[in-house]
């Protein structure tokens, strides 16, 4: 083989050689670029899934003309999509502060609120206590725009010396009147004394 043909060689094998560096460096950064693109897509998703509405150790007072306290806590809150006013909770701790009188403390493990008009359903190991008086139940509405308490399904009401089963009481929140009743008339509340 001659020199000159030697050379062509050597040549032609560098060319291609830097051709074959480019070509592969250049679909490489590529690749590259694109899996970051994919990562990057990943964590945006991952981004808008954990920034949702929810909303940690979330709090929410109100007062009104008479003086009366509210106020709710909750572990968790998320804004609800379909009305903005909503707020589902869950772990929920409240605290009615009523003017000459005891507080009143609610807990529920959920409850839905009406950052509006305050209104709030409590659901869900429901548990009140205000004085020496305890009452359980599933669910509990606080009803301001009425004045109004409800306390339904597996009521049980405690005090000092007395236990009381019913389906669903009734509070005035204004003149703390109470009305006990059950689903079927023909059934009857229960009370228990003891001594």
């Amino acid at each position: 083989m001659n020199k000159k043909t030697a050379l062509q060689l050597l040549l032609s094998s560098i060319v291609v050689a830097i051709f074959f560096i480019i070509f592969f460096k250049y679909f490489n950064q590529q690749e590259v670029d694109s899996k970051k693109g994919e990562n990057s897509q990943e964590k945006l998703s991952q981004i808008s899934k954990t920034k949702s509405n929810i909303i940690k150790d979330i709090e929410y007072s109100s007062k009104d003309n008479a003086g009366n306290i509210f106020t709710i806590n909750a572990e968790y809150g998320e804004i609800n999509d379909e009305n903005s006013d909503i707020i589902l909770l869950k772990n929920v701790k409240a605290v009615v502060k009523i003017s000459n009188s005891e507080d009143v403390f609610i807990e529920s493990d959920f409850a839905k609120y009406n950052s509006k008009n305050y209104d709030t359903n409590f659901y869900e190991n429901t548990k009140v206590k205000y004085g020496e008086h305890k009452i359980n139940s599933k669910y509990l509405d606080l009803l301001f725009n009425k004045n109004q308490a409800v306390l339904y399904e597996n009521i049980i009401y405690k005090n000092l010396q007395t236990k009381l089963i019913a389906d669903k009481l009734e509070i005035d929140l204004i003149t703390k009147n109470s009305k006990l009743s059950m689903k079927d008339n023909k059934e009857k509340i229960k009370i228990l004394y003891t001594n």
